[in-house]
């Protein structure tokens, strides 16, 4: 029986972690727009649509985008199955139009079913190489993303017909994904598309279900 509670929790943490596929923006146009409206849909892991807003602060005249973005699963728009991510990003060094670009991201999750409830507290850390032109760019991207907090609550009908004693309570460093692939956009005026495919891994570097992600958003600026 600890064995399966395992396998439960090993499933949650897997469904709640492999939630990275945020946006890139195209740091090349943050001179031109200071705020963003945006919305995304992709993979990641089930099919997720997501709101967001950008704004673009100079500090030190440097340039980053506070960005903040609500998502729910598509498939049924379940309020049960949410994210919510309050991030920042920006250009590290630069040559030409070659960007090294960073970003980190704080990520609230969370996912109930009929065997469990589950709420996480989370970062993503991911960075971008690649060209950016102020009307398109492309780059592969590299990033991590760490479950900090994970809180698990076993229903009633998994108590009855599996685990009597199973144990709801937080359990910390649940475990991480990597996720690596390739971004890419196209601007025309104000308007953005962008666009993310990659692969993901477990921490540990083993296989997850699915094993890849993508994205399809399209941006507002103002």
């Amino acid at each position: 029986m600890k064995r399966l509670s395992s396998l439960v929790l090993g499933v949650l943490i897997s469904a709640l972690l492999a939630g990275n596929a945020a946006a890139q923006w195209n740091v090349a146009r943050f001179d031109t727009y200071r705020s963003r409206a945006y919305t995304t849909f992709g993979l990641d892991p089930a099919f997720v649509a997501s709101m967001g807003y950008g704004r673009v602060l100079t500090l030190v005249g440097h340039d980053f985008q506070l960005s903040g973005d609500a998502a729910l699963a598509a498939a049924h728009m379940d309020v049960r199955d949410f994210r919510g991510r309050l991030g920042a990003q920006t250009s590290l060094a630069r040559w030409r139009s070659v960007h090294l670009t960073g970003s980190a991201t704080f990520i609230t999750r969370g996912t109930e079913n009929a065997i469990y409830r589950g709420f996480n507290f989370g970062s993503d850390f991911t960075g971008t190489l690649g060209v950016y032109r102020h009307s398109w760019f492309t780059a592969g991207e590299f990033g991590f993303d760490k479950a900090i907090i994970t809180h698990v609550t076993h229903s009633d009908w998994y108590r009855k017909h599996y685990f009597p004693e199973a144990k709801d309570g937080w359990y910390l460093d649940a475990g991480g994904t990597y996720h690596f692939g390739v971004a890419g956009g196209v601007a025309l005026g104000g308007k953005e598309v962008v666009a993310r495919f990659g692969w993901s891994r477990t921490e540990e570097w083993n296989d997850i279900t699915p094993p890849v992600y993508g994205s399809l958003g399209i941006g507002f600026g103002f």
